[in-house]
């Protein structure tokens, strides 16, 4: 087996990096706090190039916003080839609010129109792109929401659906859209959102029309993905020029596999401690 390509690390300005999904303000927050008391960012955000100077950011809209908001001018960033990412949905299970309470909630997002159905009509009719997501009960009834007036009213209502349970509930993500088949899994289930299932050029679209959809929606596996650079923010803070702060950086990543310093893991792999 040949040795991987090195990661493309690379110092961008802060105002080139545009999200495609929300950033969650309370993880924000935290995030915040642990980038000041720690001053390492551990892991780089992962981006892809828009085609212009700008990078729409795949994994990691919390760090971007963490950063931004603690000034930090040329984040780090992983670059990668967004032909070479896999992307899917994940699904959202909702746990600890009341169901009545949330259809009612749901039913109240301006734009919202929903229609009971069957988990099997809902699929297909998700799948046809002929419904924007459906909800699930916890007795398994079924309702598809509609459309948006555009693509961009579309991510709009999105938004508006997810905000109803951000926050207030418990969110897991999950790929299961029957709660029949969560039986016994989770405590006080409220409902399962299903949402559709992206295209690459859907996510550039977004970024684009500076529009996004709910975090935790979109899933991006990422060959490749730089984990623990513990980078300081010292250094990216660093006043330098870009071009000599990029020369520092891949002199350190080559620094890195000259000595032996990097592992690569080709394998999928659980991890126990996040």
């Amino acid at each position: 087996m040949s040795a991987p390509a090195l990661p493309a690390l690379r110092f961008v300005p802060a105002a080139s990096l545009v999200l495609h999904e929300d950033a969650d303000p309370r993880r924000v927050e935290k995030l915040v706090e642990r980038l000041r008391a720690e001053a390492i960012l551990r892991n780089p955000p992962i981006v892809a190039s828009m085609g212009d100077a700008r990078y729409v950011v795949l994994d990691g809209a919390n760090r971007v916003s963490a950063l931004r908001a603690l000034a930090v001018a040329h984040p780090v960033v992983q670059v990668v080839d967004y032909d070479q990412v896999e992307l899917s949905t994940w699904n959202h299970l909702v746990t600890g609010l009341n169901w009545t309470a949330f259809f009612d909630a749901l039913r109240a997002v301006p734009g919202v129109r929903l229609t009971p159905t069957t988990l099997l009509t809902a699929r297909e009719t998700l799948v046809r792109r002929r419904c924007l997501a459906f909800v699930v009960s916890p007795s398994d009834e079924v309702f598809t929401l509609d459309n948006g007036s555009s693509f961009e009213d579309s991510a709009r209502l999105l938004l508006g659906i997810s905000n109803i349970y951000r926050g207030d509930g418990a969110i897991h993500r999950i790929r299961l859209d029957s709660v029949r088949t969560l039986s016994g899994m989770y405590d006080r289930i409220t409902a399962i959102l299903v949402y559709p299932r992206f295209t690459h050029q859907d996510i550039l679209d977004l970024a684009r029309a500076d529009a996004r959809v709910p975090t935790g929606i979109t899933r991006h596996i990422i060959p490749g993905r730089v984990l623990r650079l513990n980078l300081p923010l010292t250094g990216l803070a660093d006043p330098r020029p870009l071009a000599e702060k990029n020369a520092w950086l891949d002199a350190l990543v080559r620094d890195k596999f000259a000595n032996h310093s990097v592992r690569f893991y080709a394998e999928s792999t659980y991890s126990f401690d996040e």
